[in-house]
């Protein structure tokens, strides 16, 4: 089944300093009924920008988020495929810019940022079908389309 839109409930509340803690209260697809959630996100900003670093960073976040979109994809895929994994990892490299230009400008394409990843994996595929179930994640995955719109994106697939 294929889900057209999806909503999302979510509050974040500040817990002093620079850190928030984020309740992610509910989650539904299409016309479907919320499905209620107690997950908790907390960030924090590192002790060079003025926080704790007593957890992740919005950016780090962000390429967690980027990175589990795109591994729910690529098993989605695989297993669409009948392909059974014995590994699946990715490893991504970000170079983010901290902050908007002072002028509100939108930053050129080549200043706001490069995102570089590997997805190390191994299976009962080949390296063909391995290669296209990559191509398709890149199709496929909203968070590295909405990233992309802003940033360089190099990816690589290596078989382990």
């Amino acid at each position: 089944m294929q889900i057209q839109t999806a909503h999302y409930d979510l509050v974040t509340s500040w817990q002093g300093g620079m850190a928030s803690r984020t309740f992610c209260q509910s989650f539904s697809a299409d016309s479907a009924p919320p499905a209620l959630q107690s997950h908790v996100i907390d960030s924090d900003e590192p002790v060079s920008l003025g926080g704790e670093g007593l957890a992740p960073d919005p950016q780090e976040l962000m390429l967690a988020a980027f990175n589990a979109c795109m591994m729910a994809a690529f098993i989605q895929e695989a297993r669409a495929c009948g392909i059974a994994l014995k590994h699946l990892e990715i490893h991504t490299d970000g170079h983010l810019p901290k902050g908007i230009p002072a002028t509100g400008d939108r930053p050129a394409k080549a200043d706001s940022g490069r995102l570089q990843y590997v997805i190390y994996v191994s299976g009962d595929g080949t390296v063909h079908q391995f290669e296209g179930i990559h191509q398709r994640v890149i199709n496929i995955s909203m968070n590295r389309w909405l990233l992309a719109q802003n940033m360089l994106i190099e990816g690589d697939l290596t078989l382990s």
